[in-house]
């Protein structure tokens, strides 16, 4: 998360030192200032804050599935799968399951969706409930689940590699709508020189730098949707 307020306080310097040069007027750069950093502050970085949530649940989820899978065909017990899968996990989920050790099997399993809340590792529960119920081949039985985890997983993989694109393509866009917006109070310096004066230019590249920091909003919202069943459907945290 530092490396989103790092990037806040760029793109609110850069707004507020545009506003400024383009208006030649302190109030709008301050306003642009205060008002762009606290939005990063406290919208921005909660919205990168949960898309990035998402993101690392889903992972360990992909994770505990396929390595509880494989283990259970292996070593034939679900106990044993179990604790192979939770070598693996983070210091997070580990901390999440503190107080599970004397739950059965199950309650336990039911415990952890409750973390990964995806519709996936629902599935995957009563996959292992039915495992222990009626025996058979794991790989077999468990083989839909694996390909719709697998296809989850290169959906994120694919959505975060075209979010990095779109998002050089936005900062390149604004940054050529600032940088002419710059350019035209010097290229225009007489004319500047006359509707400076006027109280509506400079409420004009407020808004213009607000508008800005609107789109980026937008922008953010966009690039920060996933949609895994489950998930969506589950209060956010």
């Amino acid at each position: 998360m530092n490396s989103v307020l790092t990037i806040g306080i760029i793109v609110s310097v850069i707004l507020a030192v545009a506003g400024f040069v383009a208006s030649n007027n302190y109030i709008v750069a301050i306003v642009v200032m205060i008002l762009s950093t606290l939005y990063f502050l406290f919208i921005g970085k909660r919205i990168v804050s949960k898309y990035e949530t998402k993101v690392k649940r889903f992972n360990e989820c992909y994770h505990f599935i396929n390595t509880f899978i494989v283990s259970l065909s292996i070593k034939g017990s679900v106990s044993s799968a179990y604790e192979s899968s939770i070598q693996i996990m983070s210091e997070d989920f580990v901390s999440s399951i503190e107080n599970i050790e004397t739950f059965s099997q199950q309650d336990k399993l039911d415990h952890i969706n409750k973390y990964f809340r995806f519709h996936v590792f629902s599935l995957f529960v009563d996959l292992i409930n039915i495992f222990e119920e009626q025996g058979g081949n794991i790989l077999e039985m468990s083989h839909y689940l694996l390909e719709e985890t697998r296809l989850i997983e290169e959906y994120i993989s694919s959505s975060k590699s075209i979010t990095k694109k779109k998002m050089v393509e936005f900062a390149i866009l604004w940054l050529l709508t600032l940088g002419i917006m710059v350019f035209m109070r010097f290229a225009l310096s007489q004319f500047f020189n006359t509707i400076a004066k006027q109280i509506f230019y400079p409420i004009g590249i407020l808004f213009v730098c607000l508008f800005c920091l609107l789109s980026i909003h937008i922008a953010i919202c966009k690039m920060t949707k996933l949609q895994i069943r489950g998930w969506n459907d589950a209060e956010k945290i």
